[in-house]
């Protein structure tokens, strides 16, 4: 399952009211692969922020006492395997006036109208909203032997992952047991889930998970001919072996390194293990070079397009931008202290198509205000 569009509100009707919407207030179109771009403050980190808090809400690991914002508005619709879920979620002082589930067109949930359907389209309303109360969201509810009713809905938000590709701390973090996680899976904001990641994987898929993983990390340049776990005063760490001859541990691989090997590691277990999984990335490429981020950008098109995978990646660095072809981008931009408004091919593909003939790099792209203004904007930079 991907999320392939989205509307936004916080704080509705404040001062402080904040939106995300397409061009001409549509919706914000997503793919498989997704560089979100824009000037500073445009709502790159904070549009990040709102897919993770919607992920945690339908995941159970965010209660509406524990959201940013005490009122709020989404508007999203999935896909998966050819259907088509609409599911909308507004809550008021943390307590919920609306929430709709439209699967291809047909209305399954209906909170103010008393309406639950299972996905066998079976009426059972009379069994969920007596015990229904208004911080919790229906989406979530199980039946009486634990199974979730929309399950699918519930495990795309558990399959959100949060990369933070600038976290020099969680290069030097090493634990005491790779072969679990205490408390369960918190997403990958720590180093101790990659390398439980990593053990997993070579426990389920043995040679060709590190084979896979090693080719990327040679395709990005890096002389790396085995990657293993290893131990130290009692605690373990991922390391890496150079050229067939030394090993290179975790703390004393060089940051940019380090980034692509964590990430090779998720997009490999994840692919190999057939998962949906959604992925953001804040800062890509920060802290590599142009060669590098050029082959890593390669590396992402190539293993994500078309997949269960779905990235999201906020950047402000022009090699990223130059590498990643414009039908994957997001252009975010502020109109006002209350809109990020996004341009994308779905909603500008004329424009996003034209640019092509102007011989111009994507970075121009954004910096020209093309996206905006087509070649109305270059035709008047020329008089």
């Amino acid at each position: 399952m991907i999320l392939k569009s989205l509307k936004y509100t916080r704080y509705v009707g404040e001062p402080r009211e904040w939106n995300i919407v397409g061009k001409e207030n549509g919706y914000a179109s997503f793919e498989n692969i997704n560089l979100l771009v824009g000037k500073n403050a445009s709502g790159k980190s904070r549009t990040l922020n709102v897919i993770r808090e919607i992920a945690g809400l339908l995941s159970g690991r965010t209660t509406l006492s524990e959201v940013f914002s005490p009122s709020q508005s989404f508007e999203l619709v999935f896909a998966a395997k050819g259907i088509s879920y609409k599911y909308t979620l507004r809550f008021k002082d943390r307590r919920i006036i609306e929430e709709t589930l439209v699967v291809d067109g047909k209305m399954f949930i209906d909170r103010t109208k008393g309406v639950f359907l299972d996905l066998k389209g079976s009426d059972i309303s009379n069994n969920i909203f007596d015990s229904i109360n208004e911080s919790s969201l229906l989406i979530c509810i199980h039946d009486s032997e634990g199974n979730l009713y929309y399950e699918i809905l519930v495990e795309w938000g558990k399959s959100l992952k949060n990369y933070l590709f600038a976290n020099q701390f969680e290069k030097n973090k090493q634990v005491k047991d790779y072969t679990r996680i205490d408390g369960g899976d918190p997403g990958i904001e720590g180093s101790e889930i990659l390398i439980y990641t990593f053990y997993k994987g070579r426990e389920l898929f043995a040679d060709k998970f590190v084979s896979e993983i090693v080719s990327g990390m040679q395709e990005l340049g890096n002389s790396v001919t085995n990657i293993d776990i290893i131990e130290k005063k009692g605690y373990y760490g991922l390391c890496v072996e150079e050229e067939g001859k030394y090993l290179v541990s975790q703390r004393d691989m060089s940051q940019g390194m380090f980034r692509a090997l964590a990430l090779l590691i998720m997009l490999t277990y994840a692919r190999l293990s057939n998962l949906s999984l959604c992925m953001l990335i804040d800062d890509m490429g920060e802290g590599l070079d142009f060669d590098t981020s050029k082959r890593m950008m390669d590396i992402v098109i190539k293993r994500i397009n078309n997949s269960n995978l779905q990235f999201f990646m906020t950047t402000n660095d022009r090699y990223v931008m130059n590498q990643i072809p414009l039908k994957y981008w997001n252009v975010i931009d502020r109109e006002n202290s209350k809109k990020s408004v996004f341009y994308d091919y779905a909603n500008s593909k004329e424009i996003f198509d034209d640019f092509e003939y102007t011989g111009l790099n994507n970075f121009d792209f954004l910096s020209t205000d093309f996206y905006k203004t087509g070649f109305g904007q270059i035709d008047e930079e020329n008089d």
